[in-house]
């Protein structure tokens, strides 16, 4: 194997590497996004949002 396929097969196994890695931190980060956003879904089913704001004791004066 002459000098210049070495190096060749050195570079393309490194870029290989290198694609091999970030796909997979791709799919990694993609796979965490979709856990977190099904975990965020089930928190706000379990505790929903007032629909109607608390009242303010500086607005209102304090309870009589």
């Amino acid at each position: 194997m002459s000098s210049r396929n070495r190096t060749r097969t050195a570079l393309l196994t490194a870029l290989s590497i290198v694609l091999i890695v970030l796909a997979s931190g791709v799919v990694s980060i993609w796979f965490h996004r979709d856990e977190e956003s099904d975990r965020r879904a089930r928190v706000d089913q379990q505790h929903p949002s007032p629909t109607a704001a608390l009242p303010d004791s500086f607005v209102t004066g304090p309870p009589r």
